[in-house]
């Protein structure tokens, strides 16, 4: 196509990079943009699990709170004494967190209702309310209503019940109801920050919404009783799990997350701007796109030097050749590339000068090229090889006379390699620069070697062959091996106790921050024990520190015989040692089967102290997750209260 093999390489080179880039960067942004979203989607998926999470910790301490009033002694005097002036006084201390409380016997008549800290003489009688029956279903136990709380309360609010029997026997005492507005649940959900412009939206089970706005915004928490607003956006709101879509809310775009809060039997809607949805996703893309742009640049820059470099060498190669075979002798002009041009080069000026001095003959020529150092083959234009040197020879352990007719192909290993190279070694006009290959020898060794290749054309441009020259690079290979041998034992060593082999401190935190990241994806059971060896130190000022390093690798043993090899062992320094237990059994069969191989050491060794181990024992809930630290904090708390345990006994 191109009279220019400079022209050729320079637009083949820059079109390749170009076409590779275009590919792959569609590819990568294509992917970029779905990451991003996808990412922005578990964000809102993140909060409005939060959201979940905080109501119900909400209404479980406000539960908690109703049961430690209901329990307070003032209640049952006023169920035997009926001092109802005391029960009004307790009931009124708790009137910022429970506006609205009342009592109510078993024929279901109110007896005294406290609203907002005043006694109401407007009281009613509930014996033939279904709430009745379903509070007394549950005896001395807080029971929460929704659709009830309108039975109290005019404004929107959680109902919580509970009917108290006497303490001695079964009989019926008196129901305690009381009812706390939404606004003392979801107030702190404004706290909650998810992206400028933000806001959430909660439905409950009697139609009513309420909006959260972040603080920062100045908008209140609003509650609108029996709103049709959201019911449209809110009938799409899956039973389980999330769901997402794009919809214009109050005339804005908007990206919704919907939800279902099952505890509650709440509609859960997370409202966010779509400019903000795609805000990341917008600077993305036009840095993406500024890079690649850049990247071009630059690749086309590189192309047309590395054209350059390759072509003016052989041109200047080509048109000496052309005058040698002229007779008339001439040297091309000194190269500084120590690549394998550069080096064909110094041999061919080399050559020109030897044959200005003697006569050119053939000998001569074999002689220049037995002298290199590197393996030369020439080959025709159909791939058979017609000339090596002794190089070759010596590295293949082939004769001359076993490689002469012989294609190429015959000494070049077929590996994942060879299939990445573009040399076919079947004579095209081609040319090959630091290729890797793998050459075969005669006995079957395999000698890495860097391959470079130029094609020979005649007078008229027919293609007569190739010049291959390799260099064998088996040491530097070999150093490559060492060192990566070298990093691996490094990192081995890093990470490992040299007392007890065990994981140390620093290998022991980096498995298991993995291992619980897995448990998290998994829902696996994850058991964290910390161990502390007891009376090391006795052991250590009485029968010196070689046997307290024996006690120290006895107990490293037992817990590797005790525990299984998928758990974590590690030692964390001096006598503290942790475990990891990835779905084991129940956490009482750990602990016996840990105390019944101390048993087991103890009864078999005849020293002045028995091997003793406190040890403290959590499990991963899934539910509230804690981090590494935090098992380890609590783990080790269990430990210390074992340790004092051992010491009051």
């Amino acid at each position: 196509m191109f009279k220019s093999l400079k022209t050729t390489l320079l637009f083949s080179h820059t079109g390749i990079i170009l076409l590779t880039n275009i590919l792959l960067g569609i590819i990568f942004y294509f992917f970029m943009m779905d990451s991003i979203t996808a990412m922005k989607q578990e964000q809102l998926q993140f909060t409005a699990e939060h959201i979940a999470a905080h109501i119900q910790s909400e209404l479980q301490h406000k539960s908690k709170t109703f049961q430690s009033i209901a329990d307070g002694p003032e209640v049952m005097h006023y169920l035997t004494n009926y001092r109802e002036l005391a029960v009004y006084s307790y009931l009124e201390q708790f009137k910022d967190t429970f506006p609205s409380a009342s009592l109510i016997n078993e024929k279901g008549d109110e007896e005294i209702r406290i609203t907002a800290g005043q006694l109401s003489e407007d009281l009613r009688d509930f014996g033939t309310n279904p709430f009745l029956q379903r509070s007394l279903s549950h005896p001395n136990k807080v029971t929460i209503f929704q659709k009830e709380s309108a039975l109290f309360s005019q404004q929107p609010s959680f109902l919580f019940s509970i009917a108290k029997y006497h303490y001695f026997g079964d009989k019926f005492a008196t129901l305690l109801v009381a009812t706390v507005p939404y606004e003392k649940i979801l107030e702190n959900l404004r706290d909650i920050y998810i992206a400028s412009s933000t806001y959430m939206i909660l439905a409950d089970q009697r139609g009513n919404t309420i909006t959260v706005h972040h603080r920062s915004s100045g908008e209140a928490l609003s509650i609108n009783k029996n709103s049709d607003t959201f019911a449209s956006l809110f009938q799409e709101t899956p039973a389980h799990g999330y769901t997402y879509k794009r919809k214009t809310v109050k005339g804005l775009d908007s990206m919704l997350a919907l939800a279902t809060i099952p505890a509650l039997d709440w509609k859960l809607l997370i409202v966010m701007p779509y400019d903000e949805f795609v805000k990341e996703t917008r600077k993305a893309r036009n840095t993406f796109l500024f890079l690649l742009g850049a990247f071009c640049f630059i690749a086309g820059g590189i192309a047309y030097f590395l054209a350059e470099g390759i072509t003016t060498p052989l041109a200047n190669l080509t048109q000496a050749a052309r005058l040698i075979s002229q007779g008339k002798l001439k040297e091309i002009g000194n190269i500084q590339s120590k690549d394998e041009i550069g080096k064909l080069v110094s041999s061919f000026n080399t050559m020109s000068k030897n044959l200005k001095q003697t006569t050119v003959s053939r000998d001569y020529f074999n002689t220049i090229i037995s002298s290199m150092l590197e393996s030369l083959i020439v080959i025709n234009n159909r791939g058979i090889i017609e000339t090596v040197n002794s190089s070759t020879c010596s590295m293949l352990g082939y004769s001359h006379s076993e490689l002469i007719g012989q294609r190429l192909t015959k000494i070049i290993k077929k590996d994942a390699r060879s299939e990445e190279c573009p040399f076919k070694g079947n004579g095209e006009d081609e040319f090959i620069r630091d290729c890797e290959l793998i050459y075969t020898t005669k006995d079957g060794r395999d000698i890495p070697v860097l391959l470079s290749a130029s094609p020979m054309a005649s007078d008229s441009s027919e293609n007569l062959g190739m010049v291959c020259l390799a260099i064998n690079i088996s040491k530097r290979k070999q150093a490559e091996r060492a060192l990566r041998d070298s990093e691996a034992k490094l990192q081995r060593i890093s990470i490992t106790d040299d007392l007890t082999l065990l994981l140390n401190r620093r290998g022991f935190m980096t498995m298991a921050r993995k291992q619980l990241q897995v448990a998290k994806r998994s829902g696996k059971n994850i058991y964290l024990m910390y161990a502390d060896v007891d009376n090391l130190k006795w052991v250590n000022d009485n029968l010196g520190h070689q046997a307290g390093d024996q006690v120290i690798q006895e107990t490293a043993s037992l817990l590797r015989h005790t525990f299984r090899d998928s758990d974590i062992i590690g030692r964390l320094g001096g006598d503290e040692f942790a475990v990891l237990l990835v779905a084991p059994s129940r956490e009482d069969n750990i602990l016996d089967r840990l105390e019944e191989n101390l048993w087991i050491i103890n009864k078999n060794k005849d020293r002045p102290f028995e091997l003793s181990m406190s040890t403290g024992i959590v499990r991963f809930r899934h539910e509230t997750p804690s981090s590494l630290e935090e098992l380890m904090n609590q783990a080790d708390t269990l430990m210390y209260e074992c340790k004092n345990r051992k010491k009051r006994d």
